[in-house]
């Protein structure tokens, strides 16, 4: 019994006033020496209550579901578990949510941001839109990087790099975030296939520097236009306005008219209020 005793005492947490062994601890105390805490500490004007409003978090909570973050992931983000979450949603069975919660559970979940994107903060397995993923990767091959290669970087084959190039199948969490790496890796570096380039640029890919990483995961965002302005073909010349001046003969003896003597002008709109 004694030997019970001593282990037992040996991994429980002892009062911090008393040292007596009783948990559970509230504030580090056992319930008698919390209580005559409390009500001392109420009495001279001092007791600061372990609880917040919890309205606030649950709006926080909200704010959450409507960037993509599941409950689970949430949970897993806080360091709670999935009971406490639906306790403060929806409350204990046959009770109503709870009007104040402590400052511990209320500080967890304020700790965890709104993300941008769901991406940022899915699980590994989540499943997320592969939009970005896609624009990234096309970026690349604009570059002049060859999808087999950019599939062998992936751990891919380049037979499933098809549906990922061309489709809109959502993609789990730990793709997208091997693409975003991959990115970063390529894309301040010119690829060696001028193939790649001319496969891309026939369907009009972005390239990499045309895309702002902080809305490429966006569907409504668009890449930078100056690409197709800097690389359009120029347009074809509409002519000579007076022909050049050709070689004299011996039968003109040498003598040439005004015309012949024209400066060549091409024929170009006047660009007006510059």
């Amino acid at each position: 019994m004694g030997t019970a005793s001593g282990e037992e005492n040996s991994t429980a947490t002892a009062c911090g006033r008393c040292e007596r062994v009783k948990p559970p601890l509230r504030r580090g105390l056992c319930g008698a020496c919390y209580e005559r805490t409390r009500q001392r500490g109420k009495a001279y004007g001092r007791w600061d209550p372990d609880r917040t409003a919890a309205d606030p978090v649950r709006k926080h909570i909200t704010r959450l579901e409507k960037a993509g973050l599941s409950h689970r992931r949430l949970a897993e983000l806080a360091e709670l578990h999935r009971s406490t979450l639906g306790a403060l949603l929806h409350g204990r069975p046959g009770l109503e949510p709870p009007q104040w919660i402590s400052h511990a559970i209320a500080q967890r979940i304020l700790a965890v941001p709104v993300p941008e994107s769901v991406t940022a903060v899915a699980a590994p397995n989540a499943s997320v839109p592969s939009i970005g993923a896609q624009r990234r990767l096309r970026a690349l091959v604009a570059d002049g990087w060859p999808q087999a290669t950019l599939a062998t970087d992936l751990g891919m084959t380049a037979t499933n790099m098809g549906p990922l190039m061309h489709g809109d199948r959502p993609i789990t969490a730990r793709r997208h975030r091997a693409v975003v790496e991959l990115f970063a890796r390529k894309q301040l570096t010119p690829g060696p296939s001028q193939r790649a380039r001319e496969y891309a640029r026939a369907r009009g890919w972005a390239r990499s520097w045309q895309w702002d990483e902080d809305s490429i995961d966006d569907p409504k965002a668009r890449p930078d236009p100056a690409h197709w302005r800097r690389t359009r073909q120029p347009r074809p010349e509409l002519g000579w306005g007076v022909h050049a001046p050709g070689p004299t003969t011996p039968a003109s003896g040498g003598n040439c008219c005004v015309h012949d003597l024209a400066v060549p002008v091409r024929h170009r709109p006047i660009q007006r209020g510059r």
